[in-house]
């Protein structure tokens, strides 16, 4: 008797005390929300209007105190914790109409999430509002036409699998869980760029969710100049949700895989890798990086991918085999999407990062003497510096055909620092400025998407000579530059 007395009482404390936390919930979530202006002022988002606004949302529109909150604001670089005031979960282009309109009515600062992979982590906002482009997931490949058609919550992955599946690809990256959305828009440099050009060579149309919340569609004969504009200019035009892409026959397979030479001999190879890209074919990709472990342990990776047949990529492998004395090698012909993916674990979510990526047009002496020395520094502990080769079919585009700029620069350089322990922060990314401060005299214009400096200066980096159109564009479709967390290019009504 006393025994069911008690189970009946811990029944009714456990019953109100599940009440009473529902209770605080639902107050919680129909309560004043204090939030930051797109200027970074304070601002109230008032109850009555986050009702009305998630009523007219399909997905869900979270608060600090909703379910799976926590989860929707991390996103991949681990540097960063940042609390939206409300995250939009936007399922169709009607979600993010509803989420732009209410962001410009609220004068909300915004962040857009596609994959999540923002370096400078512009994914998520401080108290304004992420417009999640995580849910919206279609892929379709149509074989007889080649078209590609992606959403903007696509990873490069979910591309290639259904690419592949017809034998076609579309040239996109180096880690199979970057976002589509993000790297297209930023120019898309990868494996396949020197055989097919860029990512956004291959972009021919976009449907885009503009500041004014209108749906404008972005071709070779509908508003040409917006298509130009996301062709390398980055998310200052809108929220795209829906790319087209151009893809193209490939087969299901290409040669590819890291040839490691120990530190001791790295220049010596870098010297025999900048004389040899100079005869390379365009079937061939280098990825020489420099690398220390976490422990302490240096090396030169040498990533490499030949999309040619056995025999051109025996030769041209074969030759970089001659460069040193090899200590590891993987190479050899592999499924394509295995080959997008098998480097996806030197780039874990939630790690911290700090990185920066410019662009040589020669590699001379005293860069590489630079890039084998920083490596062996204090503070280099799991950083990387790359020297991938450019050229080829990229740089086989005039200057002016779209807002990417760095046509002309045989290498990218990336210096990153990284850590797991938030106590390493400090003295990875001093290594990581110090690295990078001696590479800058030499870069020929940053790449958009690895940086987050200045916006002014970073704008005539990135985009050199085109920056001046693209102010045009910016000002005709973001007049008061709603969509600024980016490498930004301010329109001419914004001081």
């Amino acid at each position: 008797m006393l025994r069911r007395e008690f189970l009946r009482g811990s029944a009714a404390l456990a019953t109100s005390a599940a009440l009473s936390e529902a209770r605080f919930a639902f107050a919680a979530e129909s309560a004043d929300i204090p939030a930051v202006s797109r200027s970074g002022g304070a601002v109230v988002i008032r109850a009555a209007d986050l009702a009305a606004f998630r009523a007219q949302q399909h997905g869900a529109v979270l608060t600090r105190a909703s379910d799976g909150y926590d989860s929707a604001r991390r996103i991949w670089n681990g540097a960063f914790d940042r609390h939206p005031a409300l995250i939009a979960r936007c399922t169709s282009s009607a979600d993010v109409i509803g989420a732009v309109n209410f962001a410009a009515s609220q004068d909300l600062l915004v962040a857009v999430r596609g994959g999540g992979h923002s370096l400078p982590g512009y994914s998520a906002c401080e108290g304004g509002i992420m417009i999640d482009l995580a849910p919206m997931q279609g892929v379709r490949v149509d074989p007889a036409t080649r078209i590609a058609w992606t959403e903007p919550g696509v990873l490069l992955g979910g591309l290639d699998r259904e690419a592949q599946v017809h034998g076609l690809v579309v040239p996109a990256g180096t880690v199979s869980h970057t976002g589509v959305a993000g790297l297209t828009l930023g120019g898309g440099v990868g494996r396949l760029q020197r055989k097919f050009g860029l990512t956004i060579d291959s972009l021919i149309g976009a449907e885009v969710v503009t500041a004014d919340g209108k749906v404008v569609k972005a071709s070779a004969d509908e508003n040409p100049d917006l298509l130009w504009a996301l062709q390398g200019g980055g998310g200052n035009f809108g929220v795209v949700t829906s790319f087209v892409f151009q893809a193209h026959e490939f087969g299901h397979s290409a040669v590819a895989g890291d040839i490691v030479f120990p530190i001791e001999g790295a220049r010596s190879v870098l010297t025999a890798f900048a004389e040899h890209c100079l005869k390379a074919s365009d079937d061939l990709w280098m990825d020489p990086t420099l690398e220390c472990d976490d422990t302490g342990h240096r090396r030169l990776s040498f990533t490499v991918c030949h999309c040619g047949d056995d025999a051109s990529a025996a030769r041209d492998i074969g030759a970089i085999r001659k460069f040193g004395r090899v200590i590891q090698d993987n190479v050899a012909r592999k499924p394509w999407v295995v080959v997008q993916s098998e480097h996806d674990a030197e780039s874990p979510h939630a790690r911290g990062y700090y990185m920066s990526g410019g662009r040589f047009t020669k590699l001379l002496p005293a860069l590489l003497d630079h890039a084998v020395e920083s490596i062996k520094l204090p503070g280099a502990e799991l950083g990387k510096v790359s020297l991938t080769q450019h050229g080829g079919a990229s740089a086989r585009h005039a200057l002016a055909s779209t807002a990417y700029a760095q046509r002309d620069a045989s290498h990218n350089f990336v210096v990153r620092a990284s850590w797991d322990d938030p106590g390493q922060a400090a003295a990875r990314t001093a290594w990581q400025k110090q690295t990078w401060a001696k590479f800058a005299p030499y870069s020929a214009g940053i790449y958009a998407n690895l940086n987050a400096g200045d916006p002014n200066v970073a704008a005539r980096s990135a985009y050199g000579a085109n920056l001046d159109r693209l102010i045009e564009v910016k000002t005709k479709y973001d007049p008061k530059n709603l969509f600024h967390l980016n490498p930004n290019i301010k329109p001419r009504s914004v001081a």
